[in-house]
């Protein structure tokens, strides 16, 4: 799962609600040792009072991570992350990218985020 494609998002959706969301770097790591078709986890979006509540649940077969030497016991992460929501609104919002080129690209999203979890 490790493979990057570039993704286009202007004009991708515009009328939906999207979320962007900050993962720890351990969380990509699993991320990506995850089979292509491969489940990494499952999104739970709920309410409590009011509120919407979001978690992630890692797949437990991706909640081992490699051990740093022989020695050492593999360690393991954390299934359950649930998400702080904060209203952004009328926000100008910018995603950075770059390859492993060195090539950089800038996405800017105008006021598309209504809610940002991390």
């Amino acid at each position: 799962m490790s493979v990057k494609t570039e993704v286009n998002l202007t004009g991708v959706k515009q009328s939906q609600t999207m979320w962007l969301v900050k993962v720890p770097k351990y969380l990509s790591h699993q991320w990506d040792k995850a089979s292509d078709k491969g489940d990494v986890g499952k999104i739970t979006i709920g309410k409590k009072q009011g509120k919407t509540e979001v978690s992630f649940c890692l797949n437990e077969e991706l909640t081992t991570m490699g051990a740093v030497e022989e020695k050492d016991a593999p360690l393991l992460v954390p299934r359950d992350h649930p998400f702080t929501m904060q209203t952004v609104g009328r926000q100008t919002l910018a995603v950075f990218s770059q390859s492993d080129s060195g090539q950089s690209q800038l996405f800017q999203l105008w006021s598309l985020c209504v809610s940002c979890a991390g």
